[in-house]
C-alpha cells in the first residue's frame, strides 16, 4: 500500500512482523559458526539467497541439501531448518530471505496448514 505513506510507516516501524499481509519483507541473517534455526514454518513464499557460506538446508520429510554462495532456495510455506556449516561449522555464514504474502494453505486432507516458529 504506497497511499498516504503506508509503506514507510511500516518500514519505520521498530520490529516488523514476520509477513505483511499481501506484501513483501527482506530480510538478511547472520549465523554465527555452526548455528542452527529451529524447525519452523512461515505461511510465506521464501526466497532464500546464500551470500556468504555454506548452509544445509533440512525439511521436516528428513531431505537434506547443501547450499553455497550463489543458490538459492524457494520455500513453499513449507517446514525447515537452517544450519550453518561454514567451514565445517567453524566460520559465520550470512542469508538474504525475500519473504512473500501467500493465500492460506491447506493440505492433503483440506486441513488448513498453520505457520510456527
Amino acid at each position: 500500500d504506497l497511499n498516504n505513506n503506508v509503506d514507510i510507516q511500516k518500514a519505520k516501524e521498530k520490529e516488523p512482523p514476520f509477513h505483511y499481509k499481501s506484501g513483501s519483507i527482506v530480510r538478511m541473517i547472520d549465523f554465527g559458526p555452526g548455528v542452527e534455526s529451529p524447525l519452523h514454518r512461515a505461511m510465506t513464499i521464501d526466497y532464500g539467497i546464500i551470500v556468504e557460506g555454506v548452509f544445509e538446508l533440512i525439511l521436516d520429510s528428513g531431505e537434506k541439501r547443501i547450499m553455497r554462495q550463489g543458490d538459492v532456495s524457494v520455500q513453499r510455506a513449507t517446514a525447515h531448518k537452517w544450519v550453518n556449516v561454514t567451514g565445517n561449522g567453524t566460520l559465520p555464514g550470512r542469508v538474504m530471505w525475500v519473504l512473500l504474502d501467500c493465500k492460506e494453505v491447506v493440505d492433503a486432507k483440506g486441513e488448513k496448514v498453520e505457520g510456527y516458529l
